[in-house]
């Protein structure tokens, strides 16, 4: 696609690669994982009719006699007959023959006898009150979270299946780049290096490699050849244009890539590309100047490492611009801000090659092109860090 629209675009970078296969992880290590198939209680839950309350588990009208303890963890060899109770903990399972659970500070303790009033049936937890064995749980192509782990643990389950994380080898390209210190004699200071492996990280991709590249195109070739077969997405910055010393291009020439996306129509971040390379791989080519190299990652990046995690395409939110905007003609923009409700304020410092707006923004807001009012209708890509 030559120049296609941000929505296309985005489109192609969410469907046109596979997802990874799936792998089995202990629970501990499966936060932030895209679950592989949905994932079913293997129990009921609460696997027992259990007590709501801390207090007494008691039978028939009162008063009531103690009894015993309910051990919890333990289903009670009580069988307990009216006028009868025992001491019960929040959780434990109910005894046989128990008709409700008076709590602590409802019940009068007095001569090794209960008295107070309860309703039947009162702060019982029935047996598979919050699912049953076999309930889904949690989708495939979810993204777990803590709670979501944390449930699946109380059904009965060690590991789960999850997508393998995407492999992926970035290359910051340009000569003028420094890496240290001070920029001095018409340098710039790299300011990807040290954002770009932690959104790509945070995004679910995992990193094997992060190496700065001269314009050098044998160099570069070289450099790409050293990792292709141990990585499913090969990431550039840089030299995406077509100037003399613009090498992406060549590069992906040389490895007799199928180009998908080359360019979109959106400020910042036009100079993008998404090359199929050999089996399966992309090679996403993202702008130089900072502001549109996240910009881009952000429209085109995320979607298609979702689509290597076998995540669906996420539906943006709808917001509301607090300013009039104008996008260039036939072009979308995306403008770093920041949301309050439903509205949205763009930050200052709007240039592609800008970071500061972008360092105090929640997200881009996606412009539509053309005029846009105050008030207008806008769609909002947070960021995820």
């Amino acid at each position: 696609m030559r120049e296609g629209t941000w929505d296309q675009a985005r489109t192609i970078a969410a469907t046109t690669f596979s997802a990874r296969p799936a792998e089995k992880v202990p629970l501990a290590d499966s936060v932030g994982r895209t679950l592989a198939a949905d994932a079913r209680a293997l129990c009921d839950l609460p696997a027992y009719q259990t007590s709501s309350m801390d207090g007494w588990a008691v039978s028939g009208a009162g008063p009531w006699s103690i009894v015993g303890e309910v051990a919890t963890g333990k289903k009670s060899s009580l069988n307990l007959t009216a006028g009868q109770c025992a001491a019960i903990a929040t959780g434990g399972v109910i005894p046989d023959g128990a008709t409700a659970v008076i709590p602590w500070e409802a019940a009068v303790e007095s001569a090794g006898t209960i008295s107070g009033a309860v309703d039947d049936g009162a702060n019982f937890r029935p047996a598979g009150m919050e699912c049953k064995e076999g309930d889904l749980l949690i989708a495939a192509g979810t993204t777990l979270t803590p709670p979501m782990v944390g449930l699946l643990a109380a059904t009965g389950h060690d590991g789960v299946e999850v997508i393998s994380k995407p492999r992926v080898a970035i290359f910051f390209l340009g000569d003028e780049l420094l890496h240290s210190g001070v920029p001095l004699d018409g340098s710039i200071r790299d300011a990807l290096g040290p954002q770009l492996p932690a959104i790509l990280a945070g995004t679910g991709a995992e990193i094997v490699s992060a190496k700065f590249v001269k314009d050098d195109l044998d160099l570069f070739n070289a450099e790409i050849a050293a990792v292709i077969n141990d990585v499913d997405i090969v990431v550039t910055t840089g030299g995406t244009a077509d100037g003399p010393r613009d090498y992406v291009k060549p590069a992906i020439a040389h490895l007799s890539g199928e180009m998908v996306i080359d360019c979109a129509k959106v400020r910042p971040g036009y100079h993008i590309l998404l090359a199929r390379i050999g089996g399966g791989k992309a090679f996403l080519a993202l702008p130089g100047n900072p502001q549109s190299a996240l910009a881009a990652f952000a429209s085109f990046g995320a979607p298609l490492i979702h689509s290597f995690l076998g995540a669906p395409v996420r539906e943006l939110e709808k917001i509301e611009i607090s300013a009039a905007m104008k996008t260039p003609e036939g072009f979308s923009r995306l403008v770093p801000g920041s949301v309050d409700g439903k509205v949205f304020t763009q930050s200052d410092y709007l240039g592609s090659a800008m970071l500061r707006g972008v360092a105090h923004s929640q997200g881009f807001a996606l412009i539509e092109p053309g005029n846009n009012p105050a008030g207008a209708i806008a769609r909002w890509l947070p960021f995820n860090y």
